[in-house]
């Protein structure tokens, strides 16, 4: 294989590359030595083929050959310590490798390739060795500098040129075969540029890096000591001058390398230790960190080797502890630039000694000093009194716990205390041993700070027991161990949110019976008088000097002087930085501890500072313009007097405390505290009469009770301490609010535990200011949740103390509980978790209060005497009866009420809602039955149903308890199956009169199930219920779909109420809903209602469901049947029941009916469409009826019930497929005029008839009813369709004989309309049936021509006119008189068809004029014929034509063939007026001629129509008269009709007629008579 690579080594070749670092890589194939000797012997061949082209390699490849050239001499140098004795590096070989190293050094060294220059300084360090020293010695001047040059790259490139530095080092002066090759001072240059590099690679910031840092780091300071085994003397000066501070980074490289070779050089250095003491020493006050940082290293390693002995050996501790003691601030202050990581390219002078920190400098002093109190034994005389005096200044506090551990490990090693007690002698050591119990005590405080601060303060103070008084050893140790079990487990602290207040009590504890055990009062004053000493420790130490203060006090109330207490207590005051809240708290809590002793002492010092204040409320409100900082004074200093005052009276001895209470409250002092502005100072003032409510709570403990005087206008105080100001900020959720807020609740709750008794006004005050708390945000929570807390707990104190009996109570219950309803029913989870929370713990409180109730006479279980019981309290005053015989009756829990409120939480999507809901539903009904009952109750006869149901919701508490996984729903149908049987009838009655609100729930799912539980009480117990609860449930459901806009939701709540119709009343639940739709329409647009109608949905649930489909349907017919509009003063033949025309409008149909019709036939699908064919009779008849009343009042103007009514029979029409019957509906259906609907009825009825002939007969039954009715509309719409069937009906008998005699009985109906149809219908029916009905039929007509109404009249004459043409003679001859009489009268009607038909009917009774009847008949002829011949030239000419038709049939009977004749000239034919006047003239000499004996009836007739109200008529008969006259004169006297009457007639027409006509023929009608007369006889 060796030969193949030689072979390719020989030229240019593409693979040489491949080969040199295939040879690399197998000369240095690592720790298998068959690899390296194998290939040492064949290097020869290798440089003799490599060293030719390598002039000619390029700088691309240069690197390649380098690394190959560095390979292969670590394999030489390898089989060299392998194999020493084999003289493999002869001539030749080291020849090639000078001549390369050669080109390495002078021309690839200096190549600008950054690559080329590593690698070739990489393999000139592994050459350096193997040539030879004069070689090297020539090579060193270029060599150094180019290998200093790459500490100015990179670390990578630092690395590469130390490890090259490293063994040209070893090369230059550790060689065996001659003297150094380099003089110290040539190496200063080296050493120089190696400290900085110390420096940076120290730095261990950027963990990428370490690794190299590190090897660099490692390599350098091996370089050092190379230098320092040839030159150690002239090193230890170098490095000594080099740690005076100029540069810092010298100083740390040189500081880092005397701490790296002081044990390797310490012979050699030994005698040069002071040298290294005094530079030390110089260093103390460097600010570096990082040369503190190494300064501390040294000083450890120095002490490891005992060279921190005599005088400075307690200075380099102290540096030592100065350094431990650097705080968390300084820490957390550290400018991030003194820490910025130092890299490559440096500048000398700009490195600095970075990468340190803080918190490392600490680490370091601490492991350092605690390293020397336990490994070196030498130290400890230095020790013991060194660190004996850190543990008191306040510069030092930093290091106490470390300081503390040393002293305890010198401590454990120590057998005896021998020199302990020595030491004691030295006057540094701090005594009397006071001020270091007083030191150690207070700094106990935090049992969380760094390094087990409390721990090794309580250890230290175990060790130093013998130091103290000795009865306290005993009770410290065994003290001790229980207060260090305590805080141990500092993540198990973190947990109780008061661990710092409760250690905090602990540490008084402690002292106070450490006190008690010394019981030495000299000692305790001398200790009080370094606590005053020791405020000057705590400058800015806040947390610290409160638990002074509290020490403090407690030492004062052991001492009895009152000069020496009243002096301690101003010194309190002095030294408190009463702008700080937990100082504040703490002089609070010292002054209260000293007012055990000294109440009245405190009280004047209190006072004074009251007085002292300066500001009353002018000057503070002025203060608050001028100068805001002096208001923010003021404030803190009433913030700490509130809190002084709070402390003393809750410390002072309960037997004095009355009269001071009494004292401060009655001098209105608490009101000068009021006016604070600052958050802090309000929550002081709170906590204050928080303290004061607790004192008098203690009192009443120790068997001193009394009422605090004022406590109402106190709770008014913290009300309004805990509002929100105006100037507070816009954010109203501050955090110091919502402090001040949870301290306000706590206090109030505080005041209502005491006595008096909370007042109903004061209590809504409370309520009203508190409640709204429930809606904060959760965030944050440690402030949130305990405001809460105290609120839930203020209003069980309410609950508690607010009421004299358990009954009273009750009603103290139920107006907390739903106060609290509107956050309980809330649409964001935590509100309603919280309302639900704060209603169980009520119940939970209010059991408590009537588990123990009993019967007056001890009754349990059902009591005789409850109503007794309850009426004598109610009579009189119940003072005198225990409050346990006053229980609470199971009506005043308002079940009913309360569980339709908390059952759909059992269904919320919060577990811990349902969780809680369900355990309030529990505790509601155990104490329900838990009260006495009175006897005849009936949930006495269910009480075992009662109690197995109140079990299974105890079962299902549990599994909700155990967090079972069960399904939500499921666990929700048990809870409602058991409230279902725990419920009282009127309690089930409540709840479902008031599920709207659960049913419109804000939660979803809670709303389906509210709808789900409603439904499972109908199903179980709807037959309980009354029809008033079922109107009252129905409209509850209504209202739900009104408010329900989900649609599935809705669908639910429709659900229900078909639910509740079936289980029920239909007929209630239909009227209510029809009720609510009326409502709706009369009050909104029910067409641009969002989400729909909800009526319209139940209406089409109500059409489409199996059960009530036909009901529902039934109920709207009746419904609108039974409506009774006013319609011409008519009323409605109402009866008892409730009918929906009692709410409407009474001059309206109910439009709720008709809409609902409509969406019936739409809405009702299948099931639907079944039932309307079921009772198709029914509903047409209504549809058919309304249709009547609604063009009844279309006619008036009101379309709007039209409107209403034709889209729901075009749906009828539409859901029984009747297509022909909507065409005529939409043809005709809006035409009002002239009583055209009369018409379609009669289409309609027509097109029933043909379509649906079976459907007549029950449709005729239901109309016929309806002729009964009020309602002339529906009457005559009844008549129209009624009179259409009879044409119908010919094929069934009975049918026929039911209309007619129906017709005929209400021909004399009080409508024209309604008797005009049934009149047509008889005449339909005499058509069928002539020989049955005949005389029924004329007999009627007989009747109906004298009707009144002209309508009626002509559709009679015309119906005689009609049957005349069908009638027999012998029908007609009875009556044939009575009909020409009656038709006489109609042929002067003013309506022209009258008249019209009148003439025609009476020429058709002609035929009828023979025989017996012609003498008779003719004459009603004789009486009639004027008439018909002055009708002949009538302005109607139907009347004209039907006169001269009559006149051809009754003028033959005459018998004058003359006047007969007449007939048939075309005068008579003929409409012009002349040929008509011809006529007159000679039908009148006929008439003269041949009937002489009828021309005075005939002349008074004529006379009559002078008055005609026609002016044609009144001319005719002038003219006719005129005519008679003229013929008459020949025959006889004209005396009788020429009298003045007869002229004066005449000359008055003429004079006075307004019409041209009738002057026109009074003029013809005198000159007639005049040319009949003697002239001489008419003259005046």
């Amino acid at each position: 294989m060796m030969d193949e690579i030689f072979s390719s080594l020989s030229g240019h070749h593409s693979a040489l590359p491949t080969m040199v670092q295939t040879l690399a890589d197998f000369a240095s194939a690592d720790g298998i030595i068959s690899f390296t000797s194998q290939f040492t012997p064949r290097l020869k061949g290798v440089l003799s083929r490599v060293l030719p082209i390598l002039g000619s390699v390029k700088d691309a490849l240069r690197p390649i050959f380098a690394h190959a050239f560095k390979c292969w001499c670590q394999a030489v140098w390898q089989f060299c310590g392998d194999f020493p004795s084999d003289p493999y590096l002869d001539n030749d070989v080291l020849s090639f490798l000078h001549s390369v190293f050669e080109l390495l050094l002078r021309v690839w060294a200096s190549s600008r390739d950054m690559k080329v220059r590593l690698a070739t300084v990489e393999a000139l360090g592994q050459m350096v060795g193997l040539v030879s020293r004069t070689q090297l010695k020539a090579a060193l001047p270029r060599l150094i500098p180019t290998i200093l040059e790459l500490y100015r790259k990179d670390h990578q490139s630092a690395f590469i040129a130390t490890c090259a530095l490293d063994n040209l080092l070893d090369a230059s002066l550790l060689s065996e075969s001659g003297p150094p090759l380099l003089e110290f001072e040539e190496l200063t240059i080296v050493l120089s540029t190696l400290l900085p590099v110390t420096c940076i690679c120290n730095d261990e910031s950027e963990k990428s890096l370490v690794a190299v840092k590190r090897k660099t780091y490692n390599a350098i300071q091996h370089c050092f000591l190379t230098v320092g085994s040839v030159y150690p003397e002239e090193l230890f000066m170098y490095l000594l001058n080099k740690c005076k501070p100029r540069e810092e980074s010298c100083t740390f490289g040189a500081l880092c390398v005397l701490k790296h070779l002081l044990p390797r050089l310490s012979e050699t250095w030994h005698g040069k230790i002071e040298s290294l003491v005094e530079t030390v020493k110089s260093l103390l006050e460097d600010q570096s960190v990082g040369v503190q940082k190494a300064l501390a290293e040294l000083i450890v390693v120095m002490a490891s080797h005992c060279y921190l002995g005599g005088q400075y050996g307690e200075l380099f501790i102290e540096y030592l502890v100065r350094h431990c003691a650097i705080t968390e601030a300084d820490v957390a202050g550290c400018d991030p630039q003194k820490v910025a990581v130092q890299n490559f390219p440096f500048k000398k002078s700009e490195v600095k000694a970075g990468g340190v920190c803080p918190f490392e400098l600490r680490m370091i002093c601490e492991k350092g000093l605690l390293l020397l109190a336990i490994t070196i034994p030498e130290m400890e005389p230095i020790l013991w009194p060194c660190l004996l005096k850190m543990i008191i200044p306040r510069k030092y506090t930093g290091a106490v716990a470390i300081v503390c551990r040393c002293i305890s490990e010198l401590s454990r090693h120590r057998s005896s205390y021998a020199s302990l007690t020595e030491s004691i002698a030295h006057t540094d050591i701090p005594i009397p041993e006071q001020e270091l119990f007083a030191r150690l005590v207070v700094l106990l405080h935090d049992p969380l700070a760094r390094g087990q601060l409390s721990t090794q303060i309580l250890t230290v103070l175990c060790c130093l027991a013998p130091l103290f008084p000795k009865n306290v050893n005993l009770f410290w140790q065994d003290e001790i161990p229980k207060m260090k079990a305590y805080i141990s487990d500092t993540e198990d602290l973190k947990q109780d949110s008061s661990y710092q207040e409760t250690w905090d009590d602990m540490i008084i504890n402690f002292f106070a019976e450490s006190l008690d055990v010394i019981q030495d009062i000299d000692w305790a004053m001398s200790l009080g008088n370094v606590f005053s000493k020791q405020y000057l420790l705590y400058i800015g130490d806040d947390e610290h000097s409160a638990l002074l203060h509290r020490c403090l006090g407690m030492l004062l109330q052991k001492v009895d002087g009152r000069s020496y207490v009243r002096e301690k207590i101003d010194l309190m005051y002095k030294h408190a930085n009463i702008a700080n809240g937990t100082n504040r708290i703490g002089l609070a809590k010292g002054m209260g501890l000293v007012s055990a002793s000294h109440l009245d002492t405190v009280l004047e010092k209190l006072k004074s500072i009251l007085d002292g204040v300066g500001h009353n409320r002018f000057q503070r409100f002025l203060s608050f313009f001028s100068n805001r900082a002096k208001t923010q004074d003021a404030d803190d200093v009433y913030a700490a007097l509130a809190l002084m005052y709070g402390y003393a009276a809750r410390y002072a001895p309960s037997t004095i405390i009355e009269a001071r209470i009494d004292a401060l409250v009655g001098t209105n002092m608490l009101s000068r505290l009021l006016h604070v502005r600052q958050p802090a100072a309000k929550q002081a003032v709170i906590t204050a009469i928080d303290l004061l409510g607790r004192a008098v709570i203690h009192a009443a403990e120790g068997g001193i009770s009394f009422p605090l005087k004022r406590r109402d206008q106190m709770l008014d105080y913290i009300l309004t301490l805990m509002g929100r100001d105006e100037y507070d900020g816009a954010v109203d959720l501050s955090l110091e609010l919502l402090h001040t807020q949870t301290l306000a609740l706590s206090a109030c709750t505080t005041l209502v535990s005491v006595e008096p008794k909370l007042t109903i006004e004061t209590r809504n005050l409370i309520l009203k200011a508190t409640l709204c708390f429930f809606a904060l945000p959760n965030d944050p929570p440690d402030v949130v949740d305990p405001l809460i807390k105290n609120l839930i707990t203020l209003l069980c104190a309410i609950l508690l103390t607010s009421g004299d009996d358990g009954r009273s109570r009750g009603e103290q219950l139920l107006h907390i509980m739903r106060s609290v309803d509107q956050y309980v029913s809330s649409a964001v989870d935590h509100q309603r978790a919280r309302g639900c929370l704060a209603v169980y713990e009520l119940l939970v409180k209010f059991r408590t209060l009537c588990s123990s109730g009993y019967c007056v006479l001890g009754c349990s279980g059902s009591c005789m005497h409850l109503h007794q019981i309850t009426e004598r309290i109610a009579s009189r005053n119940s003072s005198s009866l225990t409050s346990t015989f006053l229980l609470p009756t199971r009506d005043s829990l308002y079940l009913g009420e309360r569980t339709i409120v908390y059952l759909p939480r059992c269904a919320d999507t919060s577990s811990e809602v349902r969780k809680i809901s369900a355990q309030i539903l529990d505790l509601f009904f155990t104490i329900a039955l838990s009260l006495p009952r009175p006897v005849g109750s009936p949930l006495s006869e269910h009480i075992e149903q009662s109690y197995s149901a109140l079990s299974a919701l105890g079962d299902v508490i549990a599994i909700l308890k155990s967090d079972a996984s069960i399904d939500p729903s499921e666990i929700f149908n048990r809870i409602v199956s058991s409230v279902c049987v725990l419920l009282a009838k009127e309690e089930l009655a409540v709840i479902l009169h008031g599920c709207t609100i659960s049913i419109c729930d804000k939660v979803k799912l809670s709303a389906e199930g509210s709808v789900g539980a409603i439904m499972e009480f109908i199903l179980k117990r709807g037959n309980e219920l009354n029809e008033n609860d079922v109107s009252r449930t129905t409209q509850s459901l209504i209202s739900a779909t009104i408010y329900v806009t989900d649609k599935h939701l809705r669908q639910e709540v429709l659900a229900a109420i078909c639910c509740l119709a079936e289980q029920t009343n239909p007929k209630v639940v239909f009227f209510e809903v029809l009720i609510a739709a009326e409502r709706d329409i009369v009050t909104k647009d029910i067409s641009w209602l969002r989400g729909g109608w909800p009526m319209q949905d139940a209406f089409y649930t109500f059409s489409q469901h199996s059960v009530l489909s036909e009901l529902f349907l039934e109920y709207i017919v009746s419904e609108l049947n039974n409506h009774t509009p006013d319609q011409g003063g008519d009323s409605e033949k109402g009866d008892s029941v409730r009918h929906l025309a009692e709410v409407c409008n009474d001059d309206e149909i109910p439009q709720a009916a008709i809409l609902a019709l409509t969406a019936f036939f739409r809405g009702g699908g299948k099931t639907g469409r079944r039932t309307v064919e079921q009772s198709y009779a029914a509903v047409l008849c209504a549809l058919i009826l309304q249709l009547g009343n609604c063009h009844g009042w279309a006619e008036t103007g009101q379309q709007h019930s039209l409107r209403t009514l034709l889209p729901a029979f075009y749906s009828f029409c539409e859901c029984v497929g009747d297509l022909e019957m909507g065409k005529i509906l939409a043809r005709d259906g809006e035409q009002i005029e002239n009583g055209r609907w009369i018409n379609l009825i009669e289409d309609l009825a027509s097109c029933v008839a043909m379509k649906r002939p079976k459907e007549v007969h029950p449709i005729c039954n239901i109309l016929s009813k309806a002729l009964n009715r009020s309602q002339k509309f529906q009457r005559e719409a009844a008549a129209a369709a009624l009179s259409q069937f009879v044409r119908y009906s010919d094929g069934s008998g009975s049918l026929l004989e039911h209309l007619v005699e129906v017709l005929c009985l209400h021909v004399a109906d009080e409508s024209a309309t309604a008797r005009r149809l049934c009149l047509v219908g008889l005449v339909q029916a005499s058509g069928l049936h002539v020989d049955q009905y005949a005389f029924q039929v004329l007999g009627v007509i007989l009747v109906l021509l004298e009707d009144p109404d002209e309508g009626v009249a002509l559709s009679t004459s015309q119906s005689l006119l009609k049957v005349l043409q069908t009638f027999p003679r012998d029908v007609v001859a009875p009556s044939l008189i009575n009909l020409s009489i009656r038709l006489r009268n109609l042929i002067i009607s003013m309506n022209g068809k009258v008249r019209a038909s009148s003439f025609a009917a009476f020429g058709a009774l002609s035929k009828y004029g023979t025989g017996a009847l012609h003498e008779a008949f003719l004459e009603q002829v004789h009486s009639t014929l004027p008439r018909m011949i002055l009708h002949l030239q009538d302005d109607e000419a139907s009347v004209r034509q039907a006169c001269k038709s009559a006149l051809q049939q009754i003028l033959p009977l005459l018998d004058v063939e003359d006047i007969s004749s007449l007939i048939n000239t075309n005068c008579f034919n003929s409409d012009h007026r002349s040929d008509y006047e011809n006529f007159v003239r000679d039908i009148a000499r006929h008439i003269c001629q041949n009937l002489a004996a009828r021309v005075d009836t005939y002349m008074a007739s004529a006379i009559q129509a002078f008055d005609a109200p026609w002016p044609v008529i009144q001319a005719n008969a002038l003219y006719f008269v005129g005519s008679m006259l003229s013929h008459l004169g020949e025959q006889r006297s004209l005396a009788p009709y020429v009298t003045q009457q007869v002229f004066g007639l005449l000359i008055g027409k003429m004079s006075r007629s307004s019409d041209a006509i009738v002057r026109a023929n009074c003029s013809p009608a005198l000159s007639m008579l005049l040319k009949a007369t003697h002239a001489l006889t008419w003259s005046v």
